[in-house]
């Protein structure tokens, strides 16, 4: 039982260490990127518009940018959510299953099957 939880404990700290590291570059590739397609962007915009109209441009693009940044986020820990739920569900289902096995558990199955004849019976009256 100890050696199931540090197992676990381990897959998910190995599991974070490669996000956070995966994550790390994504992030400083994005920023460099970004910020190079950012200069494009608003030198390309000041040549064919007023600067009023780059900065809102501009803007908008990065807020849009932003709130679905920000959506993608919440999907994921709603998904997270669900994932640990089912889990939770399920080690629950495999307690009651565990503590349902042995005499207790044929008492019920015998109980059942009693309780169908009976209800048998009653049904050709």
């Amino acid at each position: 039982m100890f050696e199931y939880v540090t197992d676990r404990v381990a897959q998910k700290a190995t599991r974070t260490a490669q996000t956070a590291a995966i994550g790390f570059g994504a992030m400083l590739c994005l920023i460099v990127g970004g910020a190079f397609l950012a200069v494009a962007a608003w030198l390309f915009l000041l040549t064919i518009t007023t600067p009023l109209v780059a900065c809102l441009i501009m803007g908008s693009l990065f807020f849009g940018m932003g709130l679905v940044l920000i959506a993608a986020l919440s999907i994921r820990a709603r998904a997270i959510r669900r994932q640990k739920r089912e889990a939770a569900l399920r080690a629950q289902a495999m307690q009651q299953a565990q503590a349902t096995g042995g005499v207790g558990g044929i008492a019920a199955i015998i109980t059942a099957f009693v309780n169908g004849l009976n209800a048998g019976k009653q049904a050709r009256r």
